[in-house]
């Protein structure tokens, strides 16, 4: 892409241009947005029009079924209803039938009763056609043709709304032109056109004069920063004085200049201390070759700058330190050989006495195994004996229960048989009145003579039943009392078994308690000895892990010798004191 389009002139004239683009689609989309709002407000006006004039239609059909007038009379008075309205200046109303009859037309009174469906505009449009074609497909019929204007008398754009009235099989229908709509429009445009002209020629002014204020100083900052990258440090920077941005960045390149100017200050201040430093380096590299060498003899005493003395009195001191420390650490390596050299054979008898510890503690763990398990045994066979008493106690428990019912029931048999002989009793004293009854009617017979004779014989039977119903309850009544006797010996016998049932009971509850005492205290023992033998079983595994620990001991000691004697022969590549070397020779 060319430079030129970078510029900021160009940007500047871009940003007018976008700012144009837009508020020339901001305007073309509100008279596009107008010129459809005008348009649907016609459209709602000839609505409402249309459906006033079908109101005043309803209302002379209601008068026809009601009688009050014909539908001819009535026809013709909507007629001329509808050719009487006006909206809007120029808007009218007409009517016609189904088969493009004329019906009712304002300025076309010749076609009151002819057929016009033919009739065309000027762009070959039929218009009533069209109108049916509407009103067949959806009921309401819009379209848009050229007629006759009766204000102008020319021919204009019309939009037409039609309705169908089903009872009379009109079509009712109305016109607007849009030469009102049109006129304003064209005005807004207009307008709109002058104002976006206006706003065109004062942005193209403003961006000049933004143009012709800004870029000469830029350009002599450019020029100024031009000259320094060429090493012009001490000429004034233009536009310092300018209250704009520009002179804020006037501003920050005179501020870059005077750090141009103090940054070449220090190159050269640079430039000497570094002759200084390569100097010293050179010293410096002399010395460290020496100590990397083993020679813990080498000292700077070379006279250095200022600021690298303190590093020469710290090499100096490391390096005192550093033989220090070789003279502390040979004394060491004697003592480690020595040490570790006791430590080996400590580590051998103290791993001999472990094996022989742990082969004990193996033999103990076996036996307290054994003997937890025939513990373990005798719980369990208590616990089952306990178990068994339980279920013994149980059972007896049961056969008490059984007993205590069993005397209950007997209870309720001696209750039974002491009723039964009230009862017995009773029908002994029935049996006893009834005799004497039928021994009175037997003498009232008697006198009667032949005319009692039949019941005499009547009551004969029954003193005859009456006795034998006293025999009979005398001897229930004598198998009641056995029966009771009876009775009473089992209650008694049940009470005697109920008692020693209970003692039973008792003593097996104490037997149970002593059983359950003895698997609980086999069960504690077993418990117990299970610890110990895991007790015996970790101290054997820690007594193993032990000895595998003395093993690596002994190992370890013996890399620790070795390593002892690594050490002293690195020592020695070392320069120190004469007595110094003597120690470490003694120690190797």
């Amino acid at each position: 892409m060319p430079a030129v389009f970078y510029g900021l002139s160009t940007r500047i004239y871009a940003i007018v241009a976008l700012a144009l683009i837009v508020a020339s689609s901001l305007t073309i989309f509100m008279l596009n947005s107008s010129t459809k709002q005008a348009y649907e407000q016609r459209n709602d006006e000839m609505h409402k029009i249309t459906d006033t004039s079908i109101s005043l239609l309803d209302d002379l059909n209601l008068r026809v079924e009601a009688g009050e007038m014909t539908l001819e009379a009535a026809q013709t008075e909507g007629r001329r209803l509808l050719e009487v309205i006006r909206f809007s200046g120029s808007g009218y109303m007409f009517a016609f039938d189904l088969d493009g009859t004329m019906r009712a037309h304002p300025f076309k009174p010749e076609w009151i009763g002819e057929n016009q469906i033919e009739v065309e505009d000027v762009t070959g449009i039929k218009i009533f056609q069209e109108f049916l074609n509407g009103i067949t497909e959806t009921g309401v019929s819009r379209i848009t043709y050229y007629f006759n204007n009766p204000k102008t008398e020319a021919i204009e754009p019309k939009i037409g709304y039609a309705l169908f009235y089903e009872p009379w099989g009109w079509v009712v229908g109305t016109g607007s032109y849009v030469d009102d709509i049109e006129n304003a429009l064209g005005t807004l445009r207009l307008a709109a056109v002058v104002g976006l002209g206006i706003g065109v020629v004062l942005m193209t002014l403003a961006s000049s004069l933004i143009i012709r204020n800004t870029l000469p100083p830029l350009n002599a900052l450019q020029a100024r920063m031009t000259s320094m990258s060429d090493g012009d440090l001490d000429s004034e920077v233009p536009s310092l004085k300018d209250r704009s941005e520009v002179g804020r960045m006037a501003q920050a390149v005179a501020n870059f200049r005077d750090g141009l100017q103090m940054q070449a200050a220090m190159e050269q201040d640079a430039r000497t201390k570094d002759e200084d430093r390569q100097r010293v380096v050179a010293i410096l590299s002399q010395r460290l070759a020496k100590f990397a060498a083993g020679d813990l003899t080498v000292r700077v005493e070379d006279d250095m700058p200022e600021e690298f003395r303190q590093v020469a009195e710290d090499f100096n001191a490391t390096v005192t330190q550093i033989s220090d420390l070789m003279r502390k650490m040979i004394a060491g390596v004697v003592q480690i050989e020595q040490e570790s050299g006791s430590l080996d054979a400590s580590s051998r008898e103290l791993g001999m006495r472990t094996e022989t510890q742990a082969a004990s503690l193996e033999e103990t763990s076996a036996a307290l195994t054994e003997l937890s398990t025939s513990v373990k045994n005798s719980a369990d066979e208590s616990r089952a004996a306990s178990d068994r008493v339980k279920q013994a106690s149980e059972r007896t428990e049961r056969g008490a229960q059984v007993v205590k019912r069993t005397i209950d029931a007997m209870m309720g048999i001696e209750e039974s048989s002491q009723k039964i002989s009230s009862i017995t009793s009773l029908i002994d004293d029935i049996s006893f009145q009834t005799s004497l009854l039928a021994l009175n009617a037997g003498v009232e017979a008697a006198r009667a003579g032949e005319a009692g004779r039949g019941f005499a014989v009547v009551a004969g039977e029954v003193r005859a039943l009456a006795g034998k119903s006293s025999d009979a309850a005398r001897e229930i009544a004598e198998l009641i009392t056995n029966a009771s006797r009876e009775v009473e010996t089992g209650v008694a016998l049940a009470r005697d078994s109920g008692a020693a049932l209970d003692e039973i009971n008792g003593h097996i509850a104490a037997i149970s308690q002593t059983v359950t005492a003895l698997a609980e205290a086999a069960r504690e023992q077993s418990t117990s000895l299970s610890e110990i033998t895991s007790a015996a079983d970790q101290l054997d595994q820690v007594t193993q892990q032990n000895a595998a620990m003395f093993e690596e001991t002994s190992a370890t000691t013996q890399r620790l010798r070795d390593e002892a004697d690594v050490l002293a022969r690195n020592a020695r590549q070392f320069q120190v004191d004469s007595r110094d070397k003597a120690n470490l020779q003694r120690a190797s």
